[in-house]
């Protein structure tokens, strides 16, 4: 065991940690952030978009509002 070179460990950082991590941490965050928002944009609302235009292209609003006044949904007609 006396034969082995002995490694030092290296000295830890007193001044600007802080810094130094936020300097890491920021384009991090930011990448993960724009992933996130592509991802949800493609996966959620056009997703989302295409059923209401498939919802919209089919209503019939008088249709609707007919059935609703027979179902006794308004006092006044």
């Amino acid at each position: 065991m006396a034969d082995k070179a002995v490694q030092r460990l290296s000295k830890p950082q007193m001044r600007g940690l802080l810094n130094a991590t936020t300097r890491l941490h920021i384009p991090i965050a930011l990448a993960v952030s724009a992933v996130t928002t592509v991802v949800f944009k493609f996966l959620w609302v056009d997703r989302r978009k295409a059923k209401y235009a498939e919802f919209h292209k089919n209503y019939d609003a008088e249709k609707d509002f007919e059935r609703m006044r027979k179902a006794g949904v308004f006092n006044s007609c």
